[in-house]
């Protein structure tokens, strides 16, 4: 997973809860309303990458690539609309009418552990 400085504060680069690499996304119509926006410190607002648009619930279209911000009002943001996610790097859980559909994209429960050496022994 790649870090970056961001508004949000949360550091991960976009399309963090991506499983594989290859995906499909379109630009999509972000309201300023969604269910998932969160108020930042300095008062602007944004929809967190991973959130379902355009809601969690049945009619879904996609998963936001990247944080977009609506202080101002509704913006444009990418989506993706096919590949492989992780559901654990989701920032709330997928309903199941939401996952059904979204059918390109496949869900993947949970990160694999990552086993590293110990190089101390």
């Amino acid at each position: 997973m790649s870090f970056i400085g961001n508004k949000s504060g949360r550091g991960y680069a976009p399309g963090f809860f991506l499983a594989e690499a290859e995906c499909a996304r379109e630009t999509a119509t972000i309201m300023a309303n969604h269910a998932q926006v969160v108020t930042l410190t300095d008062g602007s607002k944004i929809v967190p990458a991973g959130a379902v648009i355009p809601a969690n619930a049945a009619g879904a279209k996609g998963i936001l690539y990247e944080d977009v911000e609506v202080t101002n009002g509704n913006a444009a943001g990418s989506i993706v609309t096919r590949g492989k996610v992780y559901a654990d790097r989701l920032p709330a859980a997928l309903v199941s009418a939401a996952a059904t559909a979204l059918t390109g994209i496949t869900v993947v429960s949970t990160v694999p552990a990552v086993t590293r050496p110990n190089f101390e022994e």
